[in-house]
């Protein structure tokens, strides 16, 4: 296994000075288990930390007397030298894995094959999940037409995997990623959901929710005309 990066030992140094535990941190970032932020102690091996993600850091770190541009390090950014612009723009990575709005696509593994700088007006109209949680993919098939069209590119919020509101959602249905609407049954224990195509050639199905396999919520899309 590599070594995770020296990035890591900083961050687990920042917050121990900052006098929080790993549940603090995770409390406050509103992630829900404390092994999503340990992920970034204890596995993360690339150099530095996603900016988006020190940035939410900054304002719990300073509360236990950790500055700002120490935090800021952790991305490899003089806080003193941030270009302004950049605070605009969320840093969103681009998957190779095309989720089927047919009949779906083999699973492979996510591999980036690209990163979009999406204005963050644009994106905090939707959501306030932060960018490490966001995906954009394409879209294969013609189930959700004509809401979604074949070839399109979806932006993803994968921390929101509950179907309460309805709305679109990936799910992956045991060939493959889908894109489909998802809508809890009312007053059923399991708790199951009604899976939807727009196309109405493709029949809906139902599964409990746990069988869905929710991957994530779709909150937008680029349609080129």
């Amino acid at each position: 296994m590599p070594e995770t990066s020296p990035i890591t030992r900083k961050l687990k140094q920042l917050r121990q000075r900052a006098g929080l535990s790993i549940r603090e941190v995770a409390h406050a970032l509103g992630m829900e288990h404390g092994s999503s932020y340990q992920h970034y102690e204890d596995r993360y091996r690339k150099p530095h930390l996603p900016l988006d993600f020190v940035r939410r850091l900054v304002p719990i770190f300073e509360k236990g007397g950790v500055s700002a541009a120490e935090v800021f390090a952790l991305a490899g950014v003089d806080a003193a030298q941030r270009p302004l612009g950049d605070e605009t723009m969320l840093h969103i990575e681009e998957l190779d894995v095309r989720a089927g709005a047919g009949g779906g696509l083999a699973g492979g593994p996510e591999r980036v094959i690209a990163e979009w700088q999406v204005p963050t007006g644009i994106v905090r109209g939707y959501s306030t999940a932060p960018a490490h949680e966001l995906r954009i993919i394409t879209v294969m098939g013609d189930s959700m037409e004509p809401a979604l069209l074949p070839g399109q590119r979806v932006l993803v919020d994968t921390g929101d995997k509950k179907p309460s509101p309805p709305g679109i959602f990936v799910v992956w249905d045991g060939l493959g990623l889908v894109v489909k609407r998802v809508q809890v049954i009312p007053h059923t224990d399991p708790a199951r959901v009604r899976i939807t195509s727009d196309n109405t050639k493709y029949e809906p199905y139902e599964r409990t929710l746990d069988e869905a396999y929710i991957q994530g919520r779709v909150i937008g899309q680029w349609k080129w005309l």
